[in-house]
């Protein structure tokens, strides 16, 4: 099936692929105010896959204003303490951090970071991959223009890391994450219509809607 060429976060053309491929479009919107807004996946790799998405159009989260971070930060907050009541898990947060249109695996190219329930380590995979991680808050940098591309992961027992990549092959941590929870079945853009994807957004909804906020 052929998707949206816009970029489906930006609010003129936002949520035109859940349309596009007949799936749920405003209630996938978990909480949204000026800065940024929380939509469940076009197609989760699990079940409660979110994410965090910025209003305006940015490639990465390092280089976002003060502002913007300062609600991102409230928002990660109050998501890992949902995760732990509600999936009694914590939250592993990524990003494909892309300073090139393209690059870091980012299949869009506007800012956005996932939050899954956190059951299974892909950091020595990417170790073995990518190299030695360096510890960097990307959110800690207050107006700063990006210019290196980069992978970076959060959660309790990881802390908040960084890789320094270039070129990766598009959704290269999508396919990582899904091959430790042994799906094979990856790619967001023929995953999303298979009734397991579409079950695991409309339970999503269900866990979380009228729950997240600031």
């Amino acid at each position: 099936m052929e998707y949206s060429k816009k970029c489906p976060f930006c609010k003129e053309s936002r949520l035109e692929n859940n349309r596009l491929a007949s799936l749920p479009t405003n209630e996938t919107i978990l909480f949204q105010n000026e800065n940024i807004f929380v939509p469940v996946d076009i197609s989760p790799i699990c079940l409660g896959h979110i994410l965090i998405v910025s209003n305006k159009h940015f490639l990465n989260f390092y280089e976002m204003p003060k502002n913007i971070k300062d609600d991102v930060i409230k928002i990660k907050e109050n998501i890992t303490r949902l995760y732990k009541e509600i999936y009694n898990t914590d939250v592993l947060f990524f990003e494909h951090g892309s300073a090139k249109s393209g690059h870091a695996g980012a299949s869009i190219d506007h800012a956005h970071l996932h939050c899954v329930p956190y059951r299974v380590n892909i950091k020595d995979t990417l170790d073995e991959i990518l190299g030695e991680p360096i510890n960097c808050d990307i959110l800690s940098s207050y107006n700063f223009k990006n210019e290196f591309s980069y992978i970076y992961l959060e959660s309790k027992d990881i802390g908040k890391i960084i890789y320094k990549v270039d070129k990766l092959p598009s959704q290269f941590l999508r396919e990582i994450l899904s091959k430790k929870l042994d799906d094979d079945d990856y790619l967001w853009q023929e995953k999303c219509t298979s009734s397991k994807s579409i079950n695991n957004l409309k339970q999503t909804i269900t866990d979380l809607k009228g729950k997240i906020s600031i």
